[in-house]
Formats: C-alpha cells, sequence, structure tokens
C-alpha cells in the first residue's frame, strides 16, 4: 500500500506563520478546516518557507509530538543554494491611485516547479502512511498531480477566505 498524502491549499495570510511578512488574518475557519484535515494523520508538511512556527506546525507539535512537521520549502534568501531563484513571483496593483485595487501577479513558472519538485523529494525522504499538506493554493493542483505521479494516494482540498481578504468596503444586509 502507498502512503496518502492530502493537499491542502490555502493562502498564506491564514497560515499563521510568525515571521510572515504580509496580512495576517487570524481565521478561526481555516482553523477548524485545518484540524479536520489533519485527523488521523501522522505527519504534517507545509510551505511555509522558514517563516514559522504556523498554526500548522504548532498543531503538528500539540497531536503528534515532535518530529511529525515539516517545512519543505527553502527560505527565500537560501533558495540560490538550491539553485531555486529568490523571487518566483511578481505582483501588481491593478489601478495603483485605489487604494482598494486588486492585483495581477506573475508566476514564474520555472522557479515554481523547481521549487516544487525540491517538496517531492523532500516528503520521499520523510517515512509516513497518512500525511497533509498545507501549501498555497495556487500548488494545489500541481502538487497534486506531482505527488501523484511519484506514487502516491492524493487528495486536494482548497480553502479561500475571500470575505476575510477582501479590504473594500462593503454594504452590510439588514
Amino acid at each position: 500500500m502507498c502512503a496518502q498524502i492530502t493537499i491542502f491549499g490555502t493562502c498564506h495570510d491564514v497560515q499563521g506563520a510568525e515571521k510572515w511578512p504580509g496580512r495576517k488574518l487570524d481565521d478561526a475557519v481555516y482553523k477548524r478546516l485545518l484540524s479536520t484535515r489533519f485527523n488521523e494523520k501522522d505527519f504534517l508538511f507545509e510551505e511555509a518557507a522558514g517563516l514559522g512556527p504556523t498554526t500548522a506546525e504548532r498543531l503538528a507539535e500539540k497531536r503528534l509530538g515532535a518530529g511529525h512537521y515539516l517545512d519543505v520549502d527553502p527560505s527565500a534568501a537560501s533558495r540560490k543554494e538550491h539553485g531555486i531563484a529568490e523571487k518566483t513571483s511578481d505582483t501588481w496593483p491593478i489601478e495603483p491611485c485605489n487604494e482598494y485595487t486588486d492585483f495581477e501577479s506573475q508566476q514564474f513558472v520555472d522557479e515554481h516547479a523547481k521549487r516544487e519538485e525540491s517538496w517531492v523529494r523532500r516528503i520521499q525522504e520523510t517515512r509516513f502512511e497518512n500525511g497533509l499538506f498545507v501549501c498555497g493554493e495556487i500548488h494545489t493542483l500541481s502538487m497534486s498531480f506531482r505527488l501523484r505521479s511519484a506514487g502516491y494516494s492524493v487528495e486536494a482540498f482548497h480553502y479561500m477566505p475571500y470575505q476575510e481578504m477582501c479590504r473594500r468596503p462593503h454594504v452590510q444586509a439588514t
């Protein structure tokens, strides 16, 4: 029987990484879903880029003890050592003069591929039967395909707290 891994993609703002430079959303729904997805797992992997501890890391420590969590992503500063560019995307505002503007982002495909290939290698080096992998939402399907190709049984979930992330004022329902 091959090991099973559940992919749980989300936005980095809700991962609870202590050193995350962006917005930090304390999202109760994310915590509840993470806890549910972690049921009956024996290992937790995460794309956290050395910015933890994270909510997932603390959950793994609490439920399984030390040695059952692995941040598979090298920090931006150490990516060069792994043959990966420090910068893997670029983002800019669509309407720079509008404080509520949306953003467009370019993903550097070759650099993300290198990152994901290194994540698969790190996962393959780890002994587990039923793991959870928390990653940024853009990696949900590509990592599912990579891990399935590597011989794992894979299921994938995605959570995006759109209303929590939106900074625009909204009309309140009455």
